[in-house]
């Protein structure tokens, strides 16, 4: 092989190895948190289920919740039961297949979506997703609450605010759906559905369902007042680095988060022993 497509051949190892460990040490890097401990899991959805109840964010048996518990099990209400009324001993643990590991009951008919939620976003460690009235609303005209910005407490409590396409309840549309937008947002409208929040844990999930029903209601408002005055690009970009200066979302899994002298030694090596190899070819 000629001298050129060697040193290219490098490169682009080099290039490949480096851009893999990187990707690879950020998602142990999200790995390494502080999951939800069992009893504090269980805690947390009862009460934000209580609240949803009290709310009217769900009706009837409406609405799920979930937390994780490690790398591979997950914590999740019973389907068919108002959450409301769910206690810490009605809660099921599943594998993150939906197997079911310990519970009597029949697990919630959206586990598909929350399990994809978990695969997709690794620092994701609780669901929530319920119906509040307004937002539903927004969902269900399918009117996006991320087109434009009239609130900086929407910013710092929601970051962006997704827009999952409408899918069939139980089938895997929903979850494809909301893989599409869940890397980019800690909340967003479910198409003709409802609402969907993510969190550190379940209590952070929660609010930010509240957060999202109330911004739903001031533009309801405004729709009915007349046309709101939206804040500028460069006003919202300022928001979401105050946001981040002030730690209220999470930090984007990337370089910034492993060593680049670390890196670029490690790449130095696989390069060494690439020449080393065709050396004694």
């Amino acid at each position: 092989m000629p001298l050129i497509h060697r040193l290219t051949e490098r490169r682009r190892a080099a290039a490949s190895f480096r851009h893999s460990f990187i990707h690879c040490t950020a998602r142990a890097h999200m790995y390494y948190t502080h999951f939800m401990q069992d009893a504090e899991a269980r805690r947390q959805i009862v009460e934000a289920g209580r609240r949803l109840r009290d709310r009217f964010f769900v009706a009837s048996n409406d609405g799920n919740l979930s937390a994780r518990l490690s790398e591979d099990r997950i914590l999740i209400t019973p389907t068919s039961m108002n959450k409301g009324d769910v206690t810490a001993e009605h809660l099921l643990t599943l594998d993150l297949q939906g197997r079911v590991v310990a519970g009597n009951l029949k697990p919630s008919s959206e586990t598909k979506m929350h399990l994809a939620v978990y695969q997709a976003r690794p620092d994701v460690q609780a669901i929530v997703h319920a119906h509040p009235p307004t937002a539903t609303g927004f969902a269900a005209c399918r009117i996006r609450l991320d087109q434009d910005v009239i609130l900086p407490e929407v910013v710092f409590g929601l970051g962006k605010i997704g827009f999952a396409e409408y899918g069939t309840p139980t089938t895997d549309e929903i979850p494809n759906a909301v893989v599409k937008e869940i890397p980019d947002c800690e909340a967003l409208l479910l198409s003709n559905h409802g609402a969907l929040t993510v969190g550190s844990d379940v209590m952070q999930a929660y609010y930010r369902m509240e957060v999202l029903e109330m911004y739903a209601r001031v533009r309801l408002v405004t729709r009915i007042l007349g046309a709101p005055t939206p804040l500028t690009a460069d006003e919202v970009g300022e928001l979401h680095r105050v946001r981040e200066r002030q730690g209220w979302g999470r930090k984007a899994a990337g370089i910034e988060s492993v060593d680049p002298a670390l890196v670029d030694l490690i790449a130095q090596i696989v390069v060494e022993i690439m020449k080393r190899k065709d050396g004694s070819a």
